[in-house]
């Protein structure tokens, strides 16, 4: 159920983020899975070499066609408290990405998470279908986190006008099963291989989120806090497509947004340990 809770502490949110990239890097590099930093993650690697100062996420990138073995590789892997949370094992899951995150005693997963998006095939010069695409993945996940909050999985979710609370409504009488095969299949919809691929998860427009595959190559490794991201082979091209030419400079104050992180429920985790792990003592 979900329930308002405490903020975390920024110290303990990125040392558990921290903790959460080195169980990446090892599944990644074990089972020769490419990922790279996306958005702010890579911002923060080639700007600050660590997090950007106000920011609290972890982002990664990784192509569509390892989505099933990094799925096999995290279940097989991954030792608890830590979990991968997907469509598949939770069907209140609305996003079109998966989280490797923290097991929640009372709500089943952590909303801090490592945020591993997948990389679609996509034709700019198909505006009608890409946009088509954008509106129905953007309609799955707005009926799929109003059933979600419903039945307290989810954080209350706002209608909006009534028109588009209508539509929602009427979508919610669609199985959660049916919502997801259909968000595959729109996420899928793009069959022929070309020159760009899609973040279709991202939070940025879906223009934003469309890169030339020219620009990733062979993931390369980038200084972040005490340890490293992998980033794209020409992280320049894509960082200029979401933030502009300008995005080595920093941006005004007031657009510096801290979210925050809620606190976990997890009696099994141990920052002490964390600490000696990530090898910050």
């Amino acid at each position: 159920m979900y329930t308002e809770r405490p903020i975390m502490k920024k110290d303990d949110t990125r040392l558990l983020l921290l903790y959460l990239l080195k169980q990446l890097n090892n599944i990644c590099e074990k089972n020769n899975i490419p990922y790279y930093a996306s958005g702010g993650t890579c911002l923060g690697a080639i700007r600050h070499k660590g997090f950007i100062p106000w920011d609290d996420d972890i982002d990664v990138m990784v192509p569509r066609k390892y989505y099933h073995q990094f799925v096999t590789a995290c279940e097989n892997s991954l030792k608890y408290p830590v979990v991968l949370r997907t469509r598949e094992n939770d069907p209140w899951f609305s996003s079109d990405y998966v989280l490797l995150c923290f097991a929640d005693d009372e709500e089943g997963y952590s909303d801090l998470s490592i945020d591993v998006f997948f990389l679609d095939e996509t034709d700019p010069k198909r505006k009608i279908k890409r946009f088509v695409q954008d509106r129905i993945l953007f309609y799955v996940f707005c009926v799929k986190m109003y059933k979600a909050a419903n039945v307290g999985k989810s954080r209350p979710f706002n209608l909006g006008d009534p028109f588009k609370a209508l539509l929602i409504k009427i979508g919610a009488f669609l199985s959660n099963s049916t919502l997801d095969r259909i968000s595959k299949k729109t996420l899928l919809a793009e069959k022929r291989e070309g020159p760009y691929w899609i973040n279709w998860g991202s939070c940025y427009n879906y223009k934003k989120a469309t890169y030339p595959k020219s620009a990733f190559g062979e993931p390369q490794k980038a200084p972040f806090e005490n340890t490293y991201v992998y980033i794209e082979q020409d992280p320049y091209t894509i960082l200029k497509i979401i933030y502009g030419d300008k995005y080595m400079e920093l941006p005004p104050v007031e657009k510096r947004t801290e979210h925050g992180v809620r606190e976990i429920k997890n009696t099994k985790i141990d920052l002490l340990q964390i600490k000696k792990e990530v090898g910050l003592i």
